[in-house]
């Protein structure tokens, strides 16, 4: 769980949030992330876990995580606790991960924008959580989600249209302007006005920055 340049706007404020879901419900660690459009978790913010450990779970244990955002994208779940199944089935990640490093039971909150998953926290403990607990996380959802919006990175992006998320997936891919203007059938002035377009919606200045940022459209 590296340090990485967050695009958070505010990490203090997500660390205050995190402190007080710990106080709501006692915690031993926990992990704020983004997703990306590719359902990848990444910029954390950590709380009671130590950068060794987060790399550790990088670097050897994120594929095994049962919680990861790609297996629940097309499930409305906010509130997700680590159920039996999921030890027996990830028993490498719980016995050579979780355990070693005093886990004993994870809950996955995750924060959704027109039903994408666009960031989650991660609440550990060394005792198992119990229902009433996860259900009282259920029902501060809309606070925590309230709380988070405004800092995501996307939150206030306009709209692109679908042709402009075309031409942004295809810049994603490499596609210069005339590749772009060939192989949607369009004249490359064409193409040049809708990347001002983007721009300016997107609020970036390169095909870089584009990139990097990984916009999305929605709705």
């Amino acid at each position: 769980m590296p340090a990485t340049s967050s695009p958070v706007r505010n990490d203090a404020f997500i660390s205050s949030c995190l402190n007080t879901i710990a106080h709501l419900i006692p915690v031993s660690a926990a992990v704020f992330y983004l997703v990306d459009p590719d359902l990848q978790p990444d910029h954390y913010i950590l709380h009671g876990i130590s950068d060794h450990t987060h790399q550790q779970y990088l670097n050897h244990f994120q594929q095994f995580d049962p919680h990861r955002p790609a297996n629940f994208h097309q499930q409305e779940s906010t509130v997700v606790g680590m159920s039996p199944a999921a030890f027996a089935n990830n028993s490498h990640y719980y016995h050579d991960f979780m355990l070693p490093n005093q886990m004993r039971d994870m809950t996955e909150i995750f924060i959704r924008q027109h039903k994408r998953i666009i960031a989650g926290v991660s609440l550990i403990r060394d005792t198992p959580f119990t229902e009433p607990e996860r259900s009282r996380l259920r029902a501060i959802m809309p606070l925590i989600e309230l709380a988070t919006r405004d800092l995501l990175p996307d939150a206030e992006t306009p709209l692109l249209t679908a042709k402009e998320q075309e031409i942004v997936n295809m810049v994603r891919e490499g596609a210069s302007n005339k590749r772009i203007a060939l192989k949607l059938g369009i004249s490359l002035s064409t193409v040049k006005t809708h990347m001002r377009n983007i721009f300016a919606k997107t609020a970036v200045v390169s095909r870089t920055e584009l990139v990097a940022r990984g916009f999305i459209a929605h709705g």
